[in-house]
């Protein structure tokens, strides 16, 4: 192994408000353990989450924030916010409606639970994407924009060649939010709320409405639009999307998506546990650590997988017969070609020998170059200073594509008591 000397930098080009969006998904996605991306096929997992449920991000928590928030942001207009104050005001509504959502306790879904009024990414940022992903709000710009437009009502005018106005243009927000109930969270000089003052998740029916009409009119090819309009379907128990019950009501160019999602989710694990597997024995042949339980744990993970690629031997084997289909629905997704090849010769070592794919040198190979290329002299298995940093904890996982943060979308749809 080579030293390891920390020298990296990550850069971009602020195009617009969309792509700005996509960098800030990235960098969130960096900060969550169970997303690591150590292998570079976050490009294909994010490319799929987005097809089945557009809007949606792995920090989101509960579905009534996509209600909560634009009343803030409507208030905040009403009120005609200057300029120099919208950060600071919007910062203080959302850290009160923290205070108001407290009462109903840790693990509810609460953002800044914790962290109250010094929580570094508020709920405006983590779903101002989703916003206008759901046509919630309908005009593309970022939060900081917004905060430096004309006072309120908030909208953008129509200019012809000469840059002249002609007409006012759609405002913010979609019509049909309903109002927020009284006080909510003004006036803002009141006292901290008290416990019999919260606010809860629960959706009211207008609400769930609303925000059904949304997802469908705006995402209608996507699951979560299908499922959105079945509230009575159970989800319980089912642990991936493909798994839905009544498959066969499905559209066929969703059951198309689902499948290729299927195929690359149940091949991706291999490779991830496989990783896992060789930093185990770098580390303990390298530092002499104690790894006997995390490589155990691998090699079994790693029988029940080449169990599972045996079982769907048939489809698998199809449908990696004929990659040019999987890549024709990930066209205009930004996949490079290094991680296209990666993966070609990944799936193509799995399908031929499942059983001895976690003892293949080849394999070895192309984990230990793949996370080279990705991460330079971060790459644990090739950086002994890198791998003294490894917390010798497993990274990755089977990918369901943001299927939990959809449930729980669901489920709040479904409590409100609305016929799809």
């Amino acid at each position: 192994m080579n030293d390891y000397l920390p020298a990296s930098t990550l850069g971009w080009l602020d195009l617009d408000t969309t792509a700005s969006e996509r960098v800030d998904t990235l960098l969130r996605s960096l900060e969550e353990p169970s997303t690591l991306d150590v292998l570079g096929l976050g490009t294909v997992r994010d490319a799929f989450a987005d097809m089945l449920s557009p809007g949606t991000s792995t920090v989101q928590t509960r579905l009534r924030y996509f209600i909560f928030l634009p009343w803030i942001f409507q208030r905040l207009e009403a009120e005609n916010s200057p300029r120099a104050s919208f950060a600071s005001k919007l910062r203080e509504a959302e850290t009160r409606l923290i205070e108001r959502l407290r009462h109903l306790g840790a693990n509810q879904g609460v953002i800044g639970f914790w962290a109250r009024g010094g929580l570094k990414r508020m709920p405006s940022e983590i779903y101002w994407g989703g916003l206008g992903s759901w046509g919630i709000r309908r005009l593309d710009m970022s939060i900081a924009q917004y905060g430096q437009s004309a006072p309120a009502p908030r909208s953008q005018l129509q200019r012809d060649d000469d840059g002249n106005a002609t007409q006012r243009s759609a405002s913010m927000w979609a019509a049909g939010i309903s109002e927020p109930p009284e006080p909510f969270l003004w006036p803002m000089r009141q006292p901290s709320p008290q416990p019999e003052d919260g606010i809860d998740f629960d959706l009211l029916p207008d609400e769930a409405r609303f925000l059904t009409e949304r997802i469908r009119h705006s995402q209608s090819d996507s699951l979560l639009a299908v499922l959105s309009a079945r509230p009575g379907l159970s989800l319980d128990g089912i642990d991936y999307p493909w798994l839905v019950p009544e498959p066969e009501l499905l559209p066929s160019r969703l059951a198309e998506v689902l499948h290729h999602a299927r195929c690359f989710s149940e091949l991706t694990l291999g490779p991830q546990l496989v990783y896992n597997l060789l930093l185990a024995r770098e580390a303990n042949q390298e530092f002499r650590w104690d790894t006997k339980e995390l490589e155990d744990d691998q090699l079994g993970r790693l029988e029940g997988w080449s169990r599972l690629i045996r079982s769907r031997q048939g489809v698998l084997d199809q449908w990696a017969d004929h990659p040019e289909e999987f890549w024709q629905i990930l066209a205009g997704y930004g996949i490079s070609g290094t991680t296209r090849h990666f993966w070609n010769d990944s799936i193509q070592r799995a399908m031929g020998d499942p059983e001895g794919f976690a003892k293949d040198p080849m394999v070895h190979s192309l984990i230990r170059e793949r996370e080279r290329r990705l991460k330079s002299k971060r790459a644990r298995l090739s950086y002994r200073a890198a791998l003294e940093n490894w917390h010798q904890a497993p990274v990755g996982g089977q990918l369901d594509y943001r299927w939990g943060i959809t449930k729980t979308y669901l489920r709040d749809l479904a409590a409100a008591g609305v016929d799809g």
